[in-house]
């Protein structure tokens, strides 16, 4: 065996086309949508997309800021005299 990943990736695969009927989606994809469970899981998904989207928002903010920073030091160096 060469590769050890793509045995257990075909063994993974065969055993998913083997037990397909009893595979299921989650309750907020399948299932009914007025359940407890359903609703909690709802809550749960927008939750973690909004602090997964909090967090990029201000990952993207850090690198737009330090960007920024950078060329205005560039632009201000650039034009003072050197005297040393």
């Amino acid at each position: 065996m060469k590769n050890p990943y793509r045995t257990t990736f075909i063994l993974g695969i065969i055993l998913l086309f083997m037990f397909y009927s009893d595979i299921y989606a989650c309750s907020t994809c399948y299932g009914d949508p007025d359940s407890p469970a359903s609703e909690g899981i709802n809550y749960a998904i927008i939750t973690l997309l909004g602090v997964t989207g909090g967090v990029l928002g201000m990952i993207v903010q850090a690198i737009y800021s330090i960007g920024n920073k950078t060329k205005n030091y560039k632009n201000n160096f650039e034009h003072k005299d050197k005297t040393w």
